[in-house]
């Protein structure tokens, strides 16, 4: 695995990519980024641009975000862990990381969020004694997975079919 080119870290709240809405524009459709979600993307990417002063990545890239969401008050318990804790609520991680790609884009690290060819997001509630924060890291490509998984998966459900009749196969 090659190098991490890129960290860093973005106080505040994860805020999910919100869905696009749309307005009538002389007598046309206009769709628009909700302003919760255009907000956070433009206050992180100014964030996310003071730790990176180079031209944009334009080569294939793997990104991991660990989003750190408050605690709500149900898990401030003095039963409750300390530590972070796994969550399973909204927003969704993948959500978070279409706002998270866009904020990238708009700080002039990626040159399109298209580059992302690998993606790892954990979707998480702080520590107790932490504020939220959104951590973010990115590295060159590598290299495809060793493991070709996809490939016996899809040799078992051929093998599933071949029980029925060979004709009954779409393929």
């Amino acid at each position: 695995m090659s190098e991490w080119l890129y960290e860093c870290v973005v106080p505040g709240s994860p805020i999910g990519k919100g869905r696009a809405k749309g307005t009538a524009v002389g007598g046309y459709v206009r769709m628009y980024t909700p302003k919760k979600t255009a907000d956070w993307e433009r206050s992180s990417a100014v964030v996310m641009s003071s730790y990176w002063q180079d031209a944009p990545i334009d080569d294939p890239v793997e990104v991991e975000i660990i989003s750190l969401a408050p605690r709500p008050k149900r898990l401030l318990r003095k039963k409750d862990p300390d530590g972070v804790l796994l969550k399973p609520s909204k927003p969704d991680s993948d959500n978070i990381c279409k706002s998270v790609l866009d904020a990238l884009v708009m700080a002039g690290v990626l040159r399109d969020d298209s580059l992302v060819v690998h993606h790892e997001v954990w979707d998480l509630y702080s520590e107790r004694d932490r504020g939220p924060k959104i951590a973010v890291r990115l590295r060159v490509a590598s290299s495809v997975p060793v493991d070709d998984w996809w490939n016996r998966v899809s040799q078992t459900l051929v093998s599933v079919f071949r029980v029925g009749a060979e004709s009954d196969l779409p393929w």
